[in-house]
């Protein structure tokens, strides 16, 4: 959810870098087809995992940790955390370098925006803790549990009272 405040105001992607998935996943795909899942938490429809496999590197950015979400099992999003100045730096530098310097709404706060067809982006940074966040999410996904969280408010409306 955090990633949704911020879109409206989005720059869009380098031409061609806009991604549909992240390292082999692609958006939409099932939970049960990726191989190296360890599940660690769920928030409502929302499962969260992170992957055995995974190399905690992006570029010379080294990672704490790099979390796929499931929203009713179809991959939808995926964050990775990297703590200090060092690291948010490297981590900045090859998320600009692939996909363009995203929108930022006020030059003193550390917080990039990204929004194309298929995905939504938010690079931010924390100076006061040094962490840093790099959030992408399927823009399908999203529509998709926006209206299915729509439906069910309805239903809470009609059968409710």
């Amino acid at each position: 959810l955090m990633l949704i405040s911020g879109l409206v105001y989005a720059q869009s992607f380098n031409s061609g870098s806009e991604p549909d998935g992240f390292r082999g996943v692609k958006w939409g795909q099932d939970v049960s087809t990726v191989d190296g899942l360890i599940y660690q938490f769920s928030n409502g429809d929302n499962d969260f995992y992170f992957r055995s496999n995974d190399e905690l590197k992006m570029g010379a950015a080294e990672l704490n940790m790099i979390t796929y979400v499931f929203w009713r099992d179809k991959f939808s999003g995926v964050m990775l955390f990297a703590d200090g100045s060092s690291n948010w730096k490297n981590l900045k530098a090859v998320v600009f370098a692939k996909f363009g310097k995203g929108y930022q709404e006020n030059e003193y706060i550390e917080k990039y925006v990204w929004r194309g067809i298929k995905v939504g982006m938010v690079l931010k940074y924390n100076e006061f803790s040094e962490e840093g966040t790099f959030a992408m999410v399927s823009m399908e996904e999203l529509f998709k549990q926006q209206k299915w969280e729509e439906e069910q408010n309805k239903k809470g409306v009609e059968e409710g009272w």
